[in-house]
């Protein structure tokens, strides 16, 4: 009787170290929006063309092939890691939320019912943009990868209690959009009631790489003493250019389904979105007031190059852990069943970012500070953030920003940028939402639940003429 106690606790314990290592994975890995919020009142940077186009670098310039620039970003409309990590009641570290000591009811109402969690990577392949005339000039080909992810309450709520009883996990979906974009902008400066003011706009072509998107339309685990079971039916739609899954239909293996595709040579999926912007100053030029919206606009992903499905009545369960074999005992098909149906053409409109500027200078601009508002719409959901920095530029060469975001970030969180830009390089690093407390004992950022990063290197051309309209 005491070994079969001890084995049932023993699973228990595996069960929990099962879910939470899922529920890690889902949870750190996503969550990313490549938006520099750091550089926006960086003049020197090339980096900050992407968040407004009427900003305009010092110079011309010529981005280093594929690592000319370089975005990263992390974030999500849910918890901090400091709602996942709490401090150990004896004093030394910190516990997950898992742990005994945590409140299941405190921890689950700092959820919302549906969590949104984003990825987003910008590399730009080819890039540069030079001056001629009344005009600034520039042309960029870049990768873009944009995903999200969506995840139930109810599944924090299963790792949490472990208690026995029905869950309904049917909100769980992935979406991610794959493409390449060809940028062309133009800026230049007009003169409104003899206000100077710099507009631009950049038009982007965009050509479909790869989309896929997978929506649980039932998921429905079953805990008990003796099983844990996950009942799941749902369908995926995915595409991917230059291949041909016109000859798929009807019941078959997933794996199949992976290995039986042909290439097609088509392309088949394209979009188009905008950027807008315009920028000027107040108060002696001391005042500079700037708006900018990025990626207005969709892409289309043809059905030749398309492929969905159904997902029907897929089954798992987990019955425990024999420590004997040392060997879990569960129960899983050998293979996954798909239904593959008529392809259908998607569209899918692009995360939008709508940026409001302004900075206060003195001391000729030596030192800036900023009040940058972001708004992003990103499919079912708009996030809003407001950031804080303070601009440094000791020399003319050299910019240096630390940052703060409010409301989504609370306290806690800086950011931290630095662009040096002579005349014969243009480097720019950059960081948003470090972390400043850390748990005891754990070099982990607390205080965290988002992350951009930022990296430039460009070599810089001529400045625009002393005679021309871009000289203040």
């Amino acid at each position: 009787m005491e070994k079969d106690c001890n084995n049932t606790k023993s699973q228990k314990s595996v069960r929990r170290s099962l879910l939470l290592a899922l529920a890690w994975l889902l949870i750190v890995p996503l969550g990313v929006r490549a938006q520099m919020k750091s550089a926006y009142f960086m003049e020197g940077s090339v980096q900050r063309l992407d968040m407004n186009a009427a900003f305009l670098p010092d110079r011309g310039y010529v981005n280093i092939p594929v690592v000319g620039n370089i975005g990263i970003g992390v974030n999500s409309n849910f918890l901090a890691v400091k709602d996942f990590l709490y401090p150990d009641p004896d004093g030394s570290g910190v516990v997950t939320f898992m742990h005994g000591s945590v409140d299941a009811a405190d921890f689950l109402n700092r959820l919302r019912q549906t969590n949104y969690a984003t990825v987003s990577v910008r590399e730009n392949l080819i890039g540069f943009g030079a001056y001629a005339r009344r005009y600034f000039w520039s042309f960029g080909l870049n990768l873009r990868s944009e995903t999200s992810l969506t995840i139930p309450k109810e599944f924090f709520e299963i790792a949490k209690r472990l208690q026995p009883g029905v869950y309904d996990l049917g909100d769980f979906g992935m979406e991610s959009n794959n493409y390449l974009e060809f940028v062309f902008g133009a800026a230049f400066p007009v003169h409104i009631l003899e206000k100077r003011v710099d507009v631009g706009a950049r038009v982007k072509a965009l050509v479909g790489a790869g989309y896929a998107s997978v929506s649980m339309d039932g998921m429905n685990v079953q805990l008990n003493e003796d099983e844990w079971r996950a009942d799941m039916r749902g369908h995926f739609v995915g595409n991917v250019a230059t291949m041909d899954f016109s000859k798929l239909r009807g019941p078959m293996k997933f794996s199949d389904l992976l290995n039986d595709r042909s290439f097609s040579g088509q392309l088949g999926s394209w979009g188009l979105a905008f950027d807008l912007g315009a920028a000027t100053r107040f108060l002696d030029d001391r005042l500079k007031v700037s708006v900018g919206l990025n990626d207005l606009g969709f892409i289309a992903w043809n059905k030749k190059n398309a492929v969905q499905g159904e997902v029907n009545e897929l089954t798992f369960s987990f019955r425990g852990y024999d420590l004997d074999t040392q060997e879990a005992i569960y129960h899983s098909p050998d293979d996954v069943l798909v239904t593959v149906g008529d392809p259908t053409g998607v569209t899918r409109m692009l995360t939008a970012t709508l940026n409001l500027g302004a900075e206060y200078n003195l001391l000729d601009e030596a030192i800036g500070f900023g009040l940058l508002s972001q708004t992003q719409f990103s499919g079912d959901y708009t996030s809003s953030e407001l950031t804080l920095s303070a601009n440094f530029r000791p020399c003319k060469w050299f910019t240096g920003t630390l940052s703060h975001s409010l409301i989504q970030n609370r306290l806690g969180v800086l950011g931290l940028a630095l662009n040096a830009h002579p005349s014969w390089i243009n480097f720019f690093v950059g960081l948003d939402y470090i972390g400043l407390n850390y748990a005891k004992g754990v070099p982990v950022p607390i205080n965290m639940k988002s992350l951009n990063f930022y990296w430039g290197l460009a070599i810089p051309l001529a400045r625009p003429q002393a005679d021309s309209c871009f000289a203040r």
